[in-house]
């Protein structure tokens, strides 16, 4: 065990910029790190990550940096002087973990790269730090954090956003009566959103104060989405099938726009006065595996747009209601009772592997729905589309337009019997008769030769933050 003291003097110093203290304290840290954590593979990586404490030993290019290398040095020696033999330390060392690394991953990072959009690094840090004291401070005292965490509290969050590579913070409001014994609902707001004082009196967690503007590209939304979500996931026991949207105008876009391009993220939305229009509107009719209550104010100047999304939507077979209540382009009446939307989300819950999975693919980041992964013909163009069906005799049907080279099936006992043979076909062509297994390639036509990946897995990341955690 480092002496605190120590640890604490040297904290002092990282802040005057001495190099060989820095690199000192890293290396007793790295120490402390690897031997007092639990025995799972997660918690015997390298600590710090050899690349970002590397960049660590560097002068600071701004004041920010000046201030992150500080913090860093504060907090490593704080949680160098804990007692590491304590189970509740043990516990909580990966959150700690967690919480820091965005403050490695930043430092000396070209700051121009925050759109006006984005929170600040600055502004980010003020949330981390205030997380940061709630687990420290605790843990200091001999007290389990967990402990201090109730329904209803409004908690500052920031995190690192993979993607955009960027700091983030957000709010989280923890749901009424949280227990960790169960799994809980979750609610995103992309803009707007339930009042403080509702939110706090109901049974679900809520996620709001994403961004500072319109979003200046998607990807950033998907990144801090996803995020986000995990980020609150390594906190609290989240039920990652009871993961909901909402938000108003161009939040109310987002939770369509996301929701057909991760259609798995979503077990329902709830659009508030969406602006949702134009040539986007058409791609609606992809929301087939994910509900929606489409809301509008009788005088919103989006209602007959709006309308026609739900025609688009109906015409297509989704699972859709369309509501009006009185007032314009306004979500107050909607969000000062927000019971209206978690009524609605009550009443749904998403499978990771339905039987009818239908999907665009506007970009190869949006390669996978559910449990079908798709290969292009070519990077770029027009959306490619596919529509997969699970059909009584363990045969599935595959509907997929010329952009579309092959499909990836991730069969298992929920969709057909495995013991038996499946056959694939699209039209009146088989594309395969033979044994299942649990990641079948089926061939439609020559494509570009790339790497896909696995596509995104929100749902199983989820999944295995909590397994982790248990």
């Amino acid at each position: 065990m480092i002496d605190r003291g120590v640890a604490r003097e040297s904290a002092d110093r990282v802040g005057r910029v001495r190099p060989a203290a820095v690199c000192w304290l890293l290396a007793a840290l790295a120490a402390v790190w690897g031997t007092s954590c639990d025995a799972s593979p997660e918690a015997r990586a390298p600590w710090p990550p050899a690349k970002p404490a590397e960049a660590l030993k560097a002068e600071p290019k701004t004041k920010i940096d000046r201030q992150i290398r500080t913090l860093i040095a504060d907090y490593e020696g704080r949680i160098a002087g804990l007692t590491h033999s304590d189970p509740i330390v043990r516990a909580n060392l990966p959150r700690l973990r967690d919480n820091l690394l965005p403050l490695y991953k930043e430092y000396n990072r070209d700051k121009a790269r925050y759109s006006k959009d984005c929170f600040t690094p600055a502004e980010c840090i003020a949330s981390l730090k205030q997380d940061m004291a709630l687990y420290l401070d605790a843990l200091e005292k001999g007290t389990d954090p967990a402990t201090l965490i109730k329904g209803g509290q409004v908690r500052a969050k920031a995190c690192w956003i993979d993607g955009p590579e960027i700091m983030g913070r957000y709010h989280c409001t923890v749901a009424a009566g949280y227990e960790p014994g169960k799994s809980w609902p979750i609610v995103i707001s992309y803009q707007n959103g339930p009042e403080k004082a509702q939110r706090r009196k109901l049974p679900y967690f809520f996620i709001s104060s994403v961004q500072k503007a319109y979003p200046k590209g998607w990807t950033i939304v998907e990144g801090k989405t996803r995020s986000f979500l995990k980020d609150v996931a390594r906190d609290f026991n989240i039920d990652p099938f009871r993961v909901y949207a909402t938000g108003f105008s161009f939040g109310g876009r987002t939770d369509q726009v996301i929701g057909w391009r991760f259609p798995h993220w979503f077990a329902a939305i709830a659009p508030v006065c969406s602006d949702l229009r134009d040539e986007q509107a058409t791609l609606a009719k992809y929301l087939r595996n994910v509900p929606a209550l489409l809301l509008h104010g009788t005088g919103d100047s989006f209602l007959a747009a709006g309308r026609k999304v739900h025609e688009h939507m109906k015409a297509a077979g989704c699972d859709v209601t369309f509501e009006t209540y009185p007032g314009g382009h306004d979500p107050k009446r909607i969000f000062a009772n927000p019971k209206r939307l978690t009524d609605y989300f009550d009443k749904h819950r998403s499978q990771p592997c339905p039987r009818l999975v239908s999907h665009v693919v506007e970009h190869p980041r949006y390669s996978r729905a559910f449990w079908v992964n798709a290969g292009l013909v070519k990077r770029g163009g027009a959306p490619a589309t596919f529509e997969v069906r699970v059909k009584d005799g363990n045969r599935i049907e595959i509907d997929a337009n010329e952009q579309i080279a092959e499909l990836d099936l991730c069969l298992s006992d929920k969709l057909v019997e495995m013991s038996r043979p499946v056959t694939v076909v699209a039209g009146d062509k088989v594309l395969y008769r033979g044994r299942a297994s649990g990641k079948l390639t089926v061939k439609l036509r020559d494509g570009e030769k790339y790497d896909r990946g696995e596509g995104d897995t929100l749902w199983r990341d989820i999944l295995e933050i909590r397994k982790a955690a248990r």
